[in-house]
């Protein structure tokens, strides 16, 4: 993987840890819709998405992601 694309994705989970820590995850994922422009219904989004899920599983599904992501960039298949 690209070192300046792996620093990238540690920086981006670094910085989510960081903000469910100090924000909690409602106002977390709402500072994220904010800045990224979102895609719709902030309340519908958060209820389907984060009602049943803990921090243990969002950072779960960012390291399955980040996983992704690289074996994508290396042209690997599972």
């Amino acid at each position: 993987m690209n070192t300046t694309t792996e620093e990238t994705s540690e920086i981006t989970v670094e910085a989510i840890r960081l903000l469910f820590r100090e924000m909690g995850v409602a106002k977390t994922l709402r500072f994220l819709s904010q800045v990224s422009g979102g895609r719709g219904d902030y309340t519908k989004e958060r209820q389907e998405t984060v009602d049943n899920r803990t921090v243990a599983n969002i950072v779960a599904e960012i390291e399955k992601w980040r996983k992704q992501s690289a074996d994508e960039s290396f042209g690997v298949k599972e």
